[in-house]
């Protein structure tokens, strides 16, 4: 078998182990001329079918069933080849090259067979003319159903977006308008052409506004998701506030290619909002300041009682005694201490009053005082005093030397401090009283420091600025100026210290409040 496919192969182009067709048999003139003429015309035919086919497909740009076309030209062209040798037989018997020819044509055969089962579903598929003018017809029907429905939703959106009073806009990608409706323009005073493709930084926006809404627009591009935020806008002689929506307008793909933002007038709201937290920090420092009021009632009504109760029942003793007393004498000693007794109670009621006036002072006359020129008027009021007892007064007004502040107080709370410092000065040494300012942030701070005997503040630091509370066996001592000092910085909002050490000396140390602040108070 390997032999006769060797030698098949080896004569394939050998003509002499058969005879020509014109003698192999008894053919005439006519039938052979007519056998060969047919097979030559066939293949001219067969021939110029593919050639056809091909100037076809490419000419045509997406053909359908492009494999069926080629599988068809490459049949056509091997049967036809099979009839044009068929007919040169007649003087060449090249019957191997046909055999070759029939066995290359029965693959090619079967290849379009094949091709032509893979492609028959599609094929069956195929919508004929007439069968796609109908489903074009169909379409187009559908299509102008859905662009009327569509114009109808479009006309309801328009409708509704413009009858809205805020402010709406449509902005894509490069953050250019696309839509605006009529309240913005209204609003503006521009027709919506103004705004159609132009960006926020082109329509003379604030850079500070226009650079958060551009931010805010692309930060929603990126997340997809709604962004809302308030924002202060500044206009002519006003001040507006709008709180903005930006939506993403998401398309079937989930793809963001425009946003929607919602601009809402919220001037009106945010302006109340600040009047109730206004009225609310009004109505808490009221509170507080009728919270401290009626603190500073009960006090004093604790200090009416207490520093009064105990000389009317002197009195009281004084008088059954004076009724009892029998001698001339012992009525005149009674007298003589009824007198004492009376004059003590009389200068408590003063000093109460005097607290009390303190307390309801409120038209008091604020000036810019000098703390030194304040501090050399107290020297040379009490000069014979600071003489008497060669007291040394210093001082250091260089960080803030004036202040805002009622006259009468100032010099009150200084004279008191300064006196204080010489009553309670030292045996053991002369007295140095040094006054100094200095400034914390809004605040003045007035320090007056002296090396006096001091006081024992862990045991009679709770009461060191109450009525009538003295530490010490000077027969001067009242105990009312501390208490007078303390209400008048209190009064007008100010904070009063000290710091002691026994035999060392003792610091008062006054926060001042400003004008305003002692308002509030």
């Amino acid at each position: 078998m390997i032999e006769e496919i060797g030698e098949f192969f080896i004569k394939l182009f050998q003509t002499t182990d058969f005879p020509a067709r014109w003698v192999c048999g008894k053919w005439t003139d006519f039938h052979g001329w007519l056998y060969i003429s047919s097979n030559l015309a066939i293949w001219a035919a067969y021939f110029a079918i593919p050639v056809t086919l091909s100037y076809f497909i490419n000419q045509k740009e997406n053909i359908p069933f492009k494999k069926v076309f080629i599988s068809f030209i490459a049949f056509i062209l091997f049967c036809g080849l099979t009839h044009l040798l068929d007919a040169l037989m007649f003087w060449y018997p090249l019957y191997r090259i046909n055999a070759l020819l029939l066995f290359g044509t029965a693959i090619v055969s079967w290849s379009t067979v094949f091709v032509l089962y893979k492609e028959f579903p599609n094929i069956l598929a195929y919508k004929s003319p007439q069968e796609l003018e109908k489903i074009i017809e169909e379409k187009t029907k559908e299509l102008i159903n859905a662009n009327q429905k569509l114009a109808e939703s479009e006309a309801h959106f328009r409708a509704l977006v413009n009858s809205n009073p805020d402010n709406i806009t449509k902005l894509d990608k490069e953050n250019k308008h696309t839509y605006v409706n009529e309240s913005l323009e209204m609003s503006i005073g521009m027709p919506a052409s103004f705004f159609i493709g132009k960006t926020p930084l082109e329509l003379g926006y604030q850079e500070e506004e226009a650079s958060l809404y551009v931010k805010n627009i692309q930060e929603v591009f990126q997340t997809k998701k709604q962004l809302e935020y308030d924002i202060e806008v500044n206009v002519p002689n006003e001040v507006m506030y709008y709180h903005v929506a930006i939506v993403p307008l998401l398309s079937a793909q989930e793809i963001v290619n425009e946003v929607l933002v919602v601009s809402k007038n919220i001037t009106e709201k945010k302006i109340a909002e600040q009047k109730l937290v206004q009225n609310i920090k009004d109505l808490q420092i009221l509170s507080k300041k009728l919270t401290e009021k009626i603190g500073q009632l009960e006090n004093f009504a604790h200090i009416v009682s207490h520093n009064l109760r105990s000389p009317i029942g002197n009195l009281e003793g004084l008088l059954n005694l004076y009724q009892e007393e029998t001698t001339v004498e012992g009525k005149e000693i009674l007298v003589n201490h009824f007198r004492e007794c009376t004059e003590k109670l009389n200068q408590t009621v003063a000093d109460l009053v005097e607290v009390v006036n303190i307390r309801q002072d409120v038209a008091l006359d604020y000036k810019i005082l000098n703390f030194d020129e304040t501090l050399e008027n107290l020297m040379s009021s009490i000069s014979v005093q600071l003489s008497d007892t060669q007291a040394k007064i210093t001082c250091d007004f260089s960080e803030c030397p004036t202040m805002l502040y009622p006259k009468v107080y100032l010099e009150s709370i200084m004279l008191n401090l300064l006196t204080n410092a010489v009553k309670y000065r030292s045996p053991e040494r002369y007295p140095e009283i040094h006054f100094k300012t200095k400034r914390d942030d809004d605040k003045i701070i007035l320090i007056c420091s002296d090396n006096g005997i001091g006081i024992d503040l862990e045991r009679n630091g709770h009461k060191l600025f109450g009525l009538h509370k003295t530490f010490h066996r000077n027969p001067d001592a009242r105990g009312v100026g501390l208490f007078i000092t303390k209400n008048q910085v209190e009064a007008l909002g100010g904070i009063i210290f000290a710091e002691s050490q026994l035999n060392k000396g003792t610091t008062f140390t006054i926060t001042f409040n400003d004008k305003k602040d002692a308002e509030n108070n």
